[in-house]
């Protein structure tokens, strides 16, 4: 899903006028797309639509007349800032009063304002747009603060929250806090950038008819992952397929002092239909790790004094790799010579793609010039720690600049960034861009990489590419987090409960 800024979201429109779509007819597209939604809705439900005097307000009229439509009969209009001046919206309000909606004016009936939002089931915010910069103020202060005191009504944003800018600017002030964001046309970067996009809620695309080619003209360089997009990713599965056909995934993970790594990595893989997964760990942790493990195949490697795999286990992986889908490396691998070594060679000879994560990347921090030699497709997975690391940049310096530095790093060494944290970006050497909306604060945990390089491994099979499996990855991996937490709260969404939860 494309992302565009207020700016070229305007201009957008305008190459759409141009090309013969009204201004009019948008507003009421937009409108009347929004009015559908809500109409989910029992239709003995209150709605409250708050209206400011823009474009947004008009969005918000024809939202009322479209409720009335559909046979809502408890529809409220709140007029925030007093009467109407807009020449477009004035037309939409015209053609609202032909019903009988109850129109408030919140200055001059202050009471009876209050009174509605107080007691709606529906909150509906169009008081402000893209266009919106600053801090909320006077009337729509006040009722943006009394719709966010209704903790009983579900809320809806028409483009974005008031009080929020369109790209992402967030000053911890007030804003109308969104169950759900209506966005037309496309997102915006409010939508997808962290803290902000969490004040967005669910986020809904709506189509208003504009062509996409002057939606994809001004398009921002990366794009947004959607559920469609992602199911759409992933091979349907066929009558007379076999587990050969959804790959084998050999994981190289664990040491002596992280065991759990290994189910959490392994077991992701296998919840998310790999085909088969081996799973190489050193010998030291047999015991650790073989009660969890019924699904994958066990590939014990001898290991050294520090309870890491030997380098001496490089000839017997070697036999397992040339038969490997893909191969992923690192997750509580521990950074020794030795482990280095098995690293290096994997990455130097492996003929599948195959995933770095965590200990992996910091056993190649130094000598990042080993992912030029690889001879197959590779994936970093590195948190902003292990980024700067690789990079030799600070991580202040990673998080100011997220899409740029995965994007620099991926056509430099010829490799698929996925630069893990809020907002996750992923980024090839081919320049394709994207950033990943889904996930939460609870994930932030050891164990959660893990899971995430477990998931992908198991995709990569499953997809059309490295680039496609890490961004249906780290899309499913964040809304399997966004389940947990609202299956057990967030202090409870453990990875174990990701693993367990991955296809609720």
């Amino acid at each position: 899903m494309y992302v565009l800024t207020a700016q070229n979201m305007k201009k957008a429109e305008e190459k759409a006028n141009e090309a013969g779509l009204s201004y009019f007819t948008m507003m009421e597209r937009a409108g009347n797309a929004c009015g559908d939604v809500i109409s989910g809705f029992d239709k003995n439900s209150k709605v409250v639509i708050l209206c400011g005097k823009g474009k947004n307000g008009g969005d918000g009229l024809v939202i009322a007349a479209r409720l009335w439509q559909n046979g809502f009969r408890n529809v409220f209009v709140v007029l925030v800032h007093g009467e109407i001046t807009d020449g477009l919206c004035l037309e939409m309000y015209d053609n609202m009063v032909r019903y009988p909606v109850v129109v408030t004016d919140f200055n001059k009936e202050k009471e009876t304002a209050e009174y509605h939002i107080g007691t709606a089931d529906v909150v509906v915010d169009a008081v402000f747009g893209i266009g919106f910069k600053g801090e909320l103020a006077d009337s729509s202060a006040k009722a943006v603060a009394l719709a966010n005191e209704n903790k009983s009504a579900y809320k809806y944003a028409v483009d974005i929250p008031s009080g929020l800018a369109a790209d992402g600017t967030y000053n911890g002030q007030l804003y109308f806090n969104a169950d759900e964001t209506l966005s037309m046309i496309a997102y915006k970067p409010v939508h997808v950038i962290k803290p902000a996009a969490i004040f967005c809620g669910k986020t809904t695309v709506i189509d208003i008819g504009i062509d996409e080619k002057y939606v994809a003209e001004f398009a921002e360089n990366y794009t947004v992952l959607t559920a469609d997009e992602a199911s759409e990713n992933i091979r349907k599965r066929m009558y007379n397929d076999h587990k050969g056909t959804y790959g084998k995934v050999l994981t190289v993970c664990g040491s002596r002092n992280m065991p759990g790594c290994v189910y959490l990595c392994n077991q992701a893989a296998v919840e998310i239909g790999a085909g088969l997964v081996i799973s190489a760990f050193p010998e030291c942790i047999y015991s650790a790790v073989t009660p969890k493990m019924n699904e994958p195949v066990l590939l014990p490697l001898e290991n050294n004094d520090d309870g890491r795999i030997s380098r001496l286990a490089c000839k017997k992986l070697a036999d397992k790799m040339a038969d490997a889908s893909v191969i992923a490396i690192g997750c509580g691998l521990g950074v020794d010579s030795d482990t280095k070594q098995l690293v290096r060679f994997i990455v130097e000879s492996a003929a599948c793609p195959v995933i770095l994560d965590a200990d992996a990347l910091n056993c190649i921090s130094k000598n990042s010039d080993i992912l030029k030699n690889a001879k197959c497709d590779i994936l970093i997975t590195p948190h902003p720690g292990e980024m700067a690391r690789l990079t030799g940049e600070t991580v202040a310096e990673i998080e100011k600049n997220r899409v740029a530095v995965a994007t620099e790093f991926a056509k430099e060494y010829g490799v698929t960034v996925l630069l893990k944290g809020a907002n996750t970006v992923i980024a090839d050497k081919d320049g394709r861009v994207a950033v990943n909306a889904t996930g939460n604060p609870s994930m932030a945990r050891g164990g959660s990489g893990d899971v995430l390089t477990g998931i992908i491994a198991g995709l990569v099979p499953q997809t059309e590419d490295v680039y496609s499996a890490a961004c249906t990855g780290a899309y499913i991996h964040g809304a399997t987090g966004d389940a947990v937490v609202e299956k057990y709260g967030i202090l409870s969404a453990t990875p174990t409960r990701m693993v367990q939860n991955i296809n609720s």
